[in-house]
């Protein structure tokens, strides 16, 4: 026996363990998180960010799908347990979601890793891809030492630094619906979580001025992650993201890293070209479809 899909502003203890053991089955079967970090922290206890689409079979949730509102759109991520797909689970939870979206909100379903059999789900339910985003990576073998421009300081970060870098932050990412809606409270969260050290998130000063910052994030001893790099819109073209790329690529090295990722979209041609330079290549693609 299999129940209807539930839609739950929050999930209990119980439900949230059982989710998360879910995710990480497909994950394991995958070789790909069907959540992003966003979703993730969603699901920590007392965010309140998004809602939840469960789909119950005898032994508990079969597909699982995260709704969270990102400015004008709302974004779905599905998760079906490996042994229950081709039975109709991921079209009924989709169906759910997407019922669920509010009125004048666009439905925008993340696919992550463009799996074929993501693909062919897509294809199967008129979803159409509207934005790729580009996972790359590198080595942190032999980084040279960064280059700062005339006038220009490269530090940790400061709490005395929190407004300008939000303000920074939402300029330079005016464009991306996610990054460019960081708040107060979204950098709270983030600087709560357990990965988080004011030395990894580098400043660029320039006469007194915050200009830019690149966040490093470090996932394990080898694997780091360029998490964030934003150089204010009145700063560009003085060579400010290349020295911050930089110095975070030294200094994720200095403290060990082999590897390094990032995340960047497909359609921003001076920054996959500026990382390109710097060896990234892309491993795979993350792809968002919408409906229509």
């Amino acid at each position: 026996m299999r129940y209807e899909p539930e839609l739950l502003d929050d999930l209990d203890a119980t439900q949230r363990t059982l989710v998360l053991a879910l995710t990480a089955e497909v994950a394991a079967v995958d070789g790909q998180d069907p959540l992003n970090e966003a979703a993730r922290m969603s699901l920590e206890p007392g965010a309140h960010t998004a809602r939840h689409i469960l789909l119950d079979g005898p032994a508990g949730p079969e597909a699982y799908a995260n709704l969270l509102p990102t400015g004008d759109l709302e974004t779905i991520q599905l998760a079906v347990a490996p042994e229950a797909r081709f039975t109709g689970l991921g079209s009924a939870v989709l169906a759910a979601a997407l019922a669920a979206v509010p009125e004048g909100a666009t439905a925008a379903i993340w696919s992550f890793g463009d799996l074929p059999a993501a693909r062919g789900f897509a294809r199967a339910h008129d979803l159409r891809p509207a934005r790729e985003l580009l996972v790359m990576e590198t080595s942190l073998d032999e980084i040279p030492p960064a280059r700062l421009p005339a006038g220009v300081t490269v530090r940790g970060f400061r709490s005395t630094d929190e407004a300008a870098l939000l303000d920074v932050n939402a300029r330079a990412f005016a464009h991306h619906p996610e990054q460019g809606a960081m708040d107060a409270a979204d950098f709270a969260a983030r600087t709560a979580e357990p990965w988080y050290r004011p030395e990894d998130l580098l400043v660029a000063d320039h006469a007194g001025r915050l200009v830019g910052f690149h966040w490093t994030k470090r996932h394990d001893s080898a694997l780091w992650e360029v998490y964030v790099i934003a150089v204010d819109p009145t700063a560009h073209g003085g060579g400010i993201g290349k020295a911050l790329l930089r110095a975070g690529l030294r200094h994720m090295a200095d403290e060990g890293g082999r590897r390094v990722r990032l995340y960047v979209e497909g359609d921003q041609e001076t920054a996959v070209g500026l990382y390109r330079a710097h060896g990234f290549r892309t491993v795979h693609t993350d792809v968002m479809y919408v409906t229509g």
